[in-house]
């Protein structure tokens, strides 16, 4: 009987460095929580930007003549303060998530080395390649989960829901698309002419759009990092245990298990006691006496 890894309960109980190289990441995630929330809050502000953006266009355009240059110089300043946070925030979120993940993988290849369908250095690469980031990312973080999935009480493993994931990563993909929609558009929009305040006002629902998936890839990305983190700790503090008793209930099968004919010692007859030679000499006792 052996661990979900491939190795024997014994010899995990031989090497209790196996369980101290499985490194805890709640460091790293507490830096990545902060990281997210920010971000969350920073789309969320850009998702109310856009709806007040939406609004004023939509009273320019009908000609109600409430909405003012002055309003549009607010909004615009907002959004020009929000830009400038965005990249730097963005920066600093996806080195530190980067970093947990590479940590994330590490003790992942210990729970289950031959668990994983891409090499521990796409944790870092794959999020800079073209075409393959759209899901060799996702891969890699499914084969942790898989790998990092809690154990029963015989110690196989139980195989958790990955409805967070595939939340995290289809509204984080669709964040992307969108943006890359709402830019493309924007370069088109001339805002001289008055027709294409149309156009700006379905680019800005757009963007908004997905400055909402945003927000949510953000708080879902929390959730993977929060649980993902707690299986590994939960796994690191039982796999000495664990090993501990299925290696003692090994013994004690193997001594309370009948020798084999083939182990057994074969039986001899107890030698005959034999006499001392006549012509030996005999130690007599001395007689009892009071010392001289």
């Amino acid at each position: 009987m052996g661990t979900d890894s491939g190795r024997c309960f014994g010899c995990a109980e031989a090497a209790p460095g196996w369980a101290a190289a499985l490194r805890p990441a709640n460091g790293l995630a507490a830096a990545v929580y902060v990281l997210l929330g920010l971000n969350a809050v920073l789309a969320a502000a850009v998702v109310a930007v856009d709806v007040r953006c939406d609004l004023l266009l939509g009273r320019l355009l009908d000609g109600s003549g409430d909405a003012g240059l002055d309003d549009f110089d607010a909004v615009d300043s907002v959004a020009e303060a929000l830009n400038g946070v965005f990249l730097p925030l963005a920066l600093a979120t996806a080195v530190m998530f980067i970093v947990w993940f590479y940590r994330i993988r590490e003790n992942a290849d210990l729970l289950l080395p031959n668990g994983h369908r891409h090499g521990r250095g796409w944790t870092i690469g794959a999020w800079f390649t073209p075409v393959v980031l759209l899901w060799f990312p996702w891969q890699l973080m499914v084969d942790c989960w898989r790998a990092s999935s809690p154990l029963d009480a015989e110690g196989r493993r139980r195989a958790p829901s990955e409805k967070v994931l595939a939340l995290w990563w289809s509204t984080w993909i669709g964040s992307i698309v969108l943006g890359r929609i709402a830019a493309a558009s924007m370069h088109r929009v001339d805002l001289a002419v008055l027709d294409s305040l149309d156009d700006l006002r379905n680019t800005i629902r757009v963007e908004a759009a997905g400055s909402a998936l945003r927000l949510v890839a953000a708080v879902a990305a929390i959730l993977v990092v929060n649980r993902l983190t707690f299986m590994q700790q939960a796994r690191r503090a039982e796999v000495n245990p664990l090993a501990a008793r299925v290696a003692q209930e090994a013994r004690v099968q193997i001594l309370a298990s009948p020798p084999t004919a083939a182990t057994a010692p074969a039986a001899t007859s107890a030698p005959a006691a034999t006499s001392a030679p006549a012509d030996a000499p005999h130690a007599t006792a001395p007689e009892a006496g009071p010392p001289a």
